[in-house]
């Protein structure tokens, strides 16, 4: 029979809700811990997936940007946590708070660690064009995704997938491997290896990353593409527009005029409903385009509209 285990879920992504969910409904989880604040978008106060799933649960929430390290830890030795389970967390603990459960403290880190530790490890597989991932649990330490590896599970990225088709992935694999590894830890039989080799670093996200250089080749622009959709996107310059392309593809067999190579950048279309542009060695096929303060919008909607002509040339966007 399962040992239920008291709890204490650290992440702040929609990531990890499902995984929390499923914990919760094997285990008492008696604590839920986010790492940032309510963010306001136009007008509307946007909470924390985290803290609204745990509220629907009638679980404890506490806010790490609010509260110190020490009353996190005094809270847990009050509560009898067995074990502190991280998923998406996005800032580090330090080692005296992962010290304080009874058991363990473990981490659920979405790539084939040591490879792509850091901030960013879903996009920058993606933008590196990436097929095959992992998710790795591993005993947390005070160092950035190094501690011990105590499960590591494989799973494919198409060369279709968008980063929600990613996280999907994720989370379907990283669901059963969580439950298997906490029965294992209460059980006092899990095994630990060290992570071997240099590895790699999944820097964050910044503004620069969002810019999309039409010269590169398809396949990066395309890969740049999928791993930042739906937000923060890849953008490029429309005139005084930033432009956030959201879904493009990469087109085959479509050539320059004859006697007059298209320069990276340039629009064209593909008869009335369809365009493309021109990346450094070959096409890619717009189809879901948004400009500031609209929502997103079809190609073929931009082109009845008007906001979107054949000859048009992209640039990059200045930075924000």
């Amino acid at each position: 029979m399962p040992t239920d285990v008291r709890i204490a879920v650290f992440g702040s992504s929609s990531i990890s809700v499902p995984v929390f969910d499923a914990i919760a409904e094997h285990h008492t989880v008696m604590l839920a811990v986010i790492s940032e604040r309510a963010r306001v978008e136009r007008g509307r106060v946007i909470e924390n997936p985290v803290q609204l799933w745990a509220a629907a649960k009638s679980i404890p929430v506490m806010n790490g940007a609010d509260v110190p390290p020490a009353v996190l830890r005094q809270t847990i030795l009050e509560d009898r946590v067995d074990l502190l389970f991280l998923c998406s967390y996005g800032k580090l603990l330090p080692q005296d708070l992962l010290d304080s459960p009874r058991l363990a403290s473990i981490n659920l880190h979405p790539s084939p660690l040591p490879w792509y530790r850091g901030a960013a490890p879903i996009e920058r597989q993606i933008m590196d064009g990436c097929t095959l991932s992992a998710v790795t649990i591993i005993q947390m330490s005070g160092t950035l995704d190094r501690g011990d590896i105590l499960a590591q599970q494989e799973f494919e990225i198409a060369a279709t997938d968008y980063r929600p088709d990613v996280e999907r992935s994720i989370i379907a694999t990283g669901i059963p491997l969580t439950l298997s590894v906490i029965e294992r830890v209460a059980r006092g039989d899990v095994e630990r290896r060290p992570q071997v080799g240099q590895g790699s670093y999944a820097r964050k996200i910044k503004a620069e990353d969002e810019m999309i250089d039409w010269a590169r080749p398809v396949t990066g622009v395309y890969n740049q593409i999928r791993a930042l959709s739906p937000d923060p996107c890849a953008a490029t310059s429309l005139g005084e527009d930033r432009l956030r392309i959201v879904r493009a593809s990469p087109l085959a067999g479509f050539p320059d005029a004859a006697g007059s190579p298209s320069l990276p950048g340039t629009v064209a279309l593909l008869g009335r409903r369809r365009a493309a542009v021109r990346c450094g060695d070959g096409w890619l096929e717009l189809e879901i385009l948004q400009f500031p303060g609209k929502k997103p919008m079809s190609v073929d909607d931009l082109i009845n509209g008007r906001r979107l002509t054949g000859g048009m040339v992209f640039a990059p966007p200045t930075l924000p």
